[in-house]
């Protein structure tokens, strides 16, 4: 199954204080959640016609270890099957070769304009 990763830098508002998720100034589980799901988009943007998009429909992650600010974290998704527009991830964030959560990420395909048409407000 094909493999992508990508590097991000812990920045400040990467953090669990200036996200609201925690108290500390370390990398924050949405911020790494973030990351994962832009990877995974990532990946699919090169595979996908140019009226199509994905969006992330599910997710379940471990975060196991904190990451400082300034931390170069690489994050590597992997598919793992496609079920017609869904594809599924495993992945692992890794911060100085330590992995620093893992989990499955699961991803829809859909039509840019088909989706937005269901966002329109009734007139």
């Amino acid at each position: 199954m094909e493999e992508f990763s990508k590097k991000f830098v812990v920045g400040s508002k990467d953090t669990a204080k200036e996200i609201g998720s925690g108290d500390l100034e370390v990398l924050g589980t949405p911020a790494v959640l973030a990351m994962i799901e832009n990877t995974a988009k990532e990946y699919l943007h090169k595979e996908l016609a140019s009226e199509e998009t994905s969006v992330g429909t599910l997710i379940e992650a471990r975060h196991l270890r904190p990451s400082k600010v300034g931390a170069e974290i690489m994050v590597k998704v992997k598919v793992e099957s496609q079920e017609k527009t869904k594809i599924n991830f495993s992945f692992e964030a890794i911060d100085n070769e330590q992995i620093i959560a893992t989990g499955i990420h699961q991803r829809a395909v859909i039509l840019t304009d088909v989706f937005l048409d269901k966002l329109a407000l009734p007139k």
